[in-house]
Order: structure tokens, then C-alpha cells, then sequence
């Protein structure tokens, strides 16, 4: 089918149907409604007869009629313009394919040297952004970081064919960078050296601290052993004075006590350290004694049997032996109120170690309260500056440098 121009298409289509000329003008439509509107008029409304209401029927009949036949060349005007207009976009497309490559094919050699300029821009820009970057250091550039950095600055090469007016712009910020690595590096390689004094320092103060509390443990650990000793001793004492614990107890029961149940030998240095040889000492003496004192209670008892069979056999000797008992019970009383004082002794002694030993688990107390207050004070500094970004081990370091007095106006209460 052969395509009308396009300011034709319209009267070519409008001519095949004299009733479609109205889709297209206006005036010939509003005198085609008035034609049918006085048509329409001139029917008489009569309504009381069949043939007055076929008549107004017929007129509206006619009315449908005309639109119909209007619609029908609407629809075959509307089918044309699409047939037309599908013929036409299949032309274009052709064309406007051959165009668009011929454009393309012309503009080829602009086109590809603005693609390389934008390579080369965006090479000169990226290297500028590169050179910016490595001359950046941060806190947690470390000196071999910045050395290795510097090294690949240092070796980048600037082609004059790729920076052509940019060449003394980037060489210049190429220059800054490596100053900037150089300043760097030295500023790096000096605190790197002070934070390693720094370690080395802080190892030796810890390991003389370590020293410290292994000797002071070992030093409690001996005054442990002392306190039982005098324990011991204060025991061994007692039973020498008749008692155990605080009661009095035949001899035999005091001397099973000191041999069975006070350490000697090894177990005695193990359990009394340096004061083994005075409890073996005390024990050595006061067993003795109380063998003394056995046999001579033994003694007295055969005197005593003796003198009483005297008494019975001499009834004249009465008040002789009578005196003699009262002696014995003066001597035994004099004996009581010496026991009573030893004991009265031990007694005060035994309250004076538990008064000492009350004051150092005191002290202890205190010293062990202040170090755990200190390291709460030290803990909570440094969270405070993990919560500005510092990493623990960061962190920790700076608080014992402020304990250490390395950072001028800042100090920790505590």
C-alpha cells in the first residue's frame, strides 16, 4: 500500500464517506446536528396515538442511524491511520538504524580520544588521590608501614606523554608525600624506640615487682610458720605448767601429749621453718621436766607411804609428821601460786599475739582493700578510653603511662 504524505492522510481518508467529513470539520457537523435537530423538531409530539409515538421513535431512530454510520467510518478511518502508521515506523526504524551508525562512524576519532583523555584524567586523578593517600598517616601506621610506603613513592614513575600539563602538579604533590614519609618515618622510628625503652622499663619495674611479692610471700608463708611455732611453744608451755587447755591433766597424759602430738625431725621444719629447733627445744625441756616432776611426784608418794606407816608405828611423831605436811602443803601451795603465775604469764602472752595477730590481718585488710580500690580506679579509666576508640591493650598503656607520670598534667586519684 503506498503512503500518503503525512498532511494528507486525512482528506485522502475523509473523502472515501461523505458522513465522515463531519470527524473532520466543525461547522459541517454542527450544520449536519441541525439538520436532524429540526427534523427532529418538526415531528409533532403526539403521544396519544400509536402513530404519534412511532413517529417520535422513528425520528430518534433515525438519530442512532446517522451515528452509526458515523462510527462505522470512524473505525475504518482509525484502521487505516494504524495501518499507515505501522508501514511508516517500519520505514523509520530502518532509517534511523543507518543513520545512527553513520553518526557514530563520523564521530569514531573525536569519540576515541575523548575516551583515552577521560583514561588519562582519571589515571592522573587516581595517582594524585594515590600520592594524597600513602602521604596520610594515621595512629596506627607503624615506621616499617611508612618506610614501605615512602619506598613505593618514591619509586612511581611520571610519564610527561600521560601528565603533559599536569606534570609539575603531580610532581610536586609526589614531592610533598615524600617529605611528609620521611618526617613521618622519623617521628615513628623515635617513639617506636621510646615505647621499647618504655617496655623494657616497665618488664624490669614488673619483674622486681614479682620479685617483691615472691619475697613477701615467702616471707608470710615463714611468719606463718613462726605464729605456729609460738603456738606451740605457748602449748608445749602449758603443759609443762600441768594443763591442756586450760585444764589439769596427770603427767602421763602430758608427757603422751608433748611425744605423740608435737612434729619433730623433717615434719618439724616443714611445719615450724626457722624456729624447728626452738619448739624441739621447749618440747626436749619441758618433757624432761615433766619426767622430773613424775618422779618426783613418784617420789613424794613413797615418801609419803613411808611417813605414814612411820606415823602409824610412832604415834608420838604425830605433830612432828603433821608439820611436815603442813610444809608440804605450804611448799605445794607456794608451787600452785608459781604454776598460777606462769600460767597468768602465759596468758598475757597468748593475749599479746592475738592482739598482733589481729593488727596484721588488719593491715592486711587494708592494703588488700586499697589495691583492689586502685585497680577499680585504674579499670574504670580505661574503659573511659576505650569508649573514645582506644583498643584495650591501647588503653591500658595509656593508663599506665599517666600512672608512670609520662603524660605532663594528667594523673590518676585515687
Amino acid at each position: 500500500m503506498a503512503i500518503a504524505p503525512a498532511n494528507e492522510i486525512v482528506p485522502a481518508a475523509a473523502s472515501n464517506a461523505a458522513a465522515a467529513v463531519v470527524l473532520f470539520d466543525q461547522d459541517k457537523f454542527d450544520a449536519f446536528y441541525a439538520k436532524l435537530q429540526a427534523d427532529i423538531d418538526a415531528v409533532p409530539v403526539d403521544l396519544t396515538t400509536k402513530k404519534g409515538r412511532d413517529a417520535i421513535a422513528s425520528a430518534a431512530a433515525k438519530v442512532r442511524t446517522e451515528k452509526a454510520s458515523i462510527d462505522r467510518d470512524r473505525k475504518r478511518l482509525t484502521q487505516e491511520w494504524r495501518d499507515n502508521t505501522a508501514l511508516v515506523n517500519g520505514a523509520w526504524k530502518g532509517i534511523e538504524a543507518r543513520l545512527d551508525d553513520l553518526a557514530v562512524s563520523a564521530r569514531k576519532p573525536l569519540t576515541d580520544w575523548e575516551e583515552a583523555e577521560k583514561s588519562r584524567i582519571a589515571a592522573i586523578e587516581g595517582m594524585i588521590a594515590q600520592l594524597k593517600a600513602h602521604a596520610r598517616v594515621d595512629s596506627l601506621d607503624t615506621a616499617a608501614m611508612v618506610r614501605e610506603r615512602g619506598t613505593q613513592v618514591w619509586c612511581i614513575t611520571l610519564d610527561p606523554d600521560v601528565y603533559q600539563e599536569r606534570l609539575a602538579e603531580v610532581e610536586q604533590i609526589k614531592a610533598e608525600a615524600v617529605d611528609a614519609l620521611k618526617n613521618a618515618l622519623a617521628r615513628l622510628t623515635k617513639e617506636e624506640a621510646d615505647r621499647a625503652e618504655l617496655e623494657r622499663l616497665r618488664a624490669a619495674e614488673a619483674e622486681r615487682e614479682a620479685a617483691d611479692a615472691a619475697k613477701r610471700e615467702e616471707e608470710e608463708r615463714a611468719e606463718g610458720k613462726r605464729r605456729h611455732a609460738r603456738d606451740v611453744i605457748a602449748h608445749i608451755e602449758q603443759c609443762g605448767l600441768g594443763m591442756i587447755g586450760g585444764k589439769t591433766y596427770p603427767y602421763v597424759i602430758l608427757m603422751r601429749e608433748l611425744e605423740e602430738k608435737i612434729e619433730m625431725g623433717e615434719a618439724a621444719k616443714q611445719a615450724y621453718g626457722d624456729m624447728a629447733q626452738d619448739v624441739e627445744r621447749v618440747r626436749f625441756s619441758t618433757l624432761e621436766r615433766l619426767k622430773e616432776a613424775a618422779k618426783a611426784q613418784a617420789e613424794r608418794a613413797e615418801r609419803e607411804a613411808a611417813e605414814e606407816a612411820r606415823r602409824q608405828a610412832l604415834e608420838e611423831s604425830e605433830r612432828e609428821k603433821q608439820a611436815e605436811i603442813d610444809k608440804a602443803n605450804r611448799r605445794a601451795e607456794e608451787a600452785e601460786r608459781a604454776a598460777q603465775a606462769e600460767r597468768d604469764r602465759i596468758a598475757k602472752e597468748e593475749a599479746d599475739r592475738q592482739a598482733e595477730a589481729n593488727r596484721i590481718a588488719a593491715e592486711q585488710a587494708r592494703r588488700e582493700a586499697d589495691q583492689a580500690h586502685r585497680t577499680s580506679v585504674k579499670t574504670a579509666a580505661k574503659q573511659a578510653l576505650m569508649t573514645c576508640g582506644a583498643d584495650e591493650e591501647t588503653a591500658r598503656k595509656i593508663v599506665v603511662a599517666i600512672l608512670a607520670g609520662e603524660v605532663p598534667n594528667v594523673t590518676l586519684r585515687f
